[in-house]
Formats: structure tokens, sequence, C-alpha cells
């Protein structure tokens, strides 16, 4: 067994039991006459729940973690084209494809979590998304090997893959141009506040309805009350 092996197991390994299996992983390469690598493995530092899970998924769903990093190599090469000036079809298509792996990556996750899904899950599926469009990230993602979240996010991480357009200097707005952007503005404004005045309408005839309908369900159950009492009445009698 080698230091590579025995890293790659003990990653594997239940959360729990990653103590008890590091001592024996550890105890392995020392009898083998491997001492320094045990020296290396006994320094590895027990995974927090949220490294231990993307490195679960990296086992456990590999044909999604494939695709993932698919789409990200497919998505740097597309990016790049992109900001050549091709068009963005490639580049659409492997954005489809990363959306739909992750979505399914994190049901994975969210079914190992269980409990604690809902604080974990956006810094893995944002880990995720970075892991797959960077070098480090990309080797961590394939071998399931994570200690900590990436930090660089989205296409932070594409910066400097093709060339950026030359700057174009501003031109000054005219008074004119100000006071029809604030005239759009403005005609924005009063048909969002329409649509909110008209949801507000509906929701009260709702409420207004329900409420109508409550009170004809109240009289309706005192009525069928009143007739089951009549009913025990007339048996006792």
């Amino acid at each position: 067994m080698t230091l590579d092996d025995a890293i790659d197991e003990l990653y594997g390994a239940d959360l729990d039991a990653f103590v008890a299996e590091r001592a024996k992983l550890v105890r392995e390469l020392k009898e083998q006459g491997a001492k320094d690598d045990a020296a290396q493995l006994a320094k590895l530092r027990k995974p927090t729940v949220f490294a231990w899970t993307l490195n679960q998924l990296a086992r456990r769903e590999r044909r999604d973690v494939d695709l993932l990093l698919d789409a990200g190599h497919r998505l740097r090469e597309a990016q790049a084209g992109v900001l050549q000036g091709g068009d963005r079809v490639e580049f659409e298509r492997a954005r489809e494809i990363e959306r739909d792996a992750l979505r399914r990556l994190e049901r994975a996750a969210a079914r190992l979590l269980g409990g604690s899904s809902n604080t974990l899950l956006p810094k893995i599926s944002s880990t995720l998304r970075t892991a797959a469009v960077t070098e480090e990230g990309r080797e961590l993602l394939a071998r399931g090997r994570f200690v900590a979240p990436l930090e660089s996010e989205g296409f932070a991480a594409l910066a400097g893959l093709a060339p950026a357009a030359p700057a174009t200097p501003r031109r000054a707005k005219s008074a004119a141009e100000t006071q029809r952007e604030a005239k759009a503005a403005l005609r924005e404004a009063k048909e969002r506040l329409r649509e909110l005045e008209r949801a507000a309408r509906e929701a009260e005839e709702r409420a207004d309805r329900l409420e109508r309908e409550s009170a004809t369900a109240r009289q309706e159950a005192e009525e069928a009350r009143a007739a089951a009492d009549d009913a025990r009445r007339a048996l006792d009698s």
C-alpha cells in the first residue's frame, strides 16, 4: 500500500470512523517499513462535515461528478471563445449540463447531510461550481480530497482566459438623455406600483372569500354538532 492509496482510503471512510481508520492505516504503513509515509498520514486531520460530504460525493456520485468536471472544462473553453467574440451556443450547452449535474449532486449532498443540509448546502454548491472551473478544485473534486471550501466563486475563476476587449471611454450623457432615462425609470416604478396594488387587491379578495367560507364552515359544523347531540339524546331516551 502506498501513501497515496492510504490517503484515498482514509478520505473515503465514514466520518465517525476516521480516527480509527487513520490509526489502522498508519499501523499498516509502519509494518511495511514506510515510517515516513506513516508519519505523514498521521498528521492528516479529521475533515469537517462539509469537506467529508464533498469527498463522499466524489466517491458515491462519480457519474455526476465527472459530468460536472466535463462541463467545467467546456465552460472554460467556451468562455474564452465568447470573450473573443464567438457565439454562446456551446457555452449555454455546457452551462445546462453543469446545472443538471449540480442539482443531482445537491440532492445527494442533502441526503448525506440530513438535518445539517440547510446551512451547508449553499457552501457545498458554491464549492462544486468553483471546483469545476479551477485547476486546484478539479483535482480535489476528482480525487475527493477536500479539507476546506474553495474561496473563489463562479466565473471569477475564469479571469484571464481570454484578452478583455479594450475599454471604450464613456461619453458624458446629455441633459436630454438623463431626462429620458429618468422618465423611463418613473414609468417602470409606476407600473410596478400598479402591479403591487393589483396583487394587494387580489390578496384582500382571497382573504375575504376565505373568511366567508370559514364562517360558513363553522356554521355547518355547529349545525352538524347540534344534530349529533339530538341523535345522541334520542338514543339515550
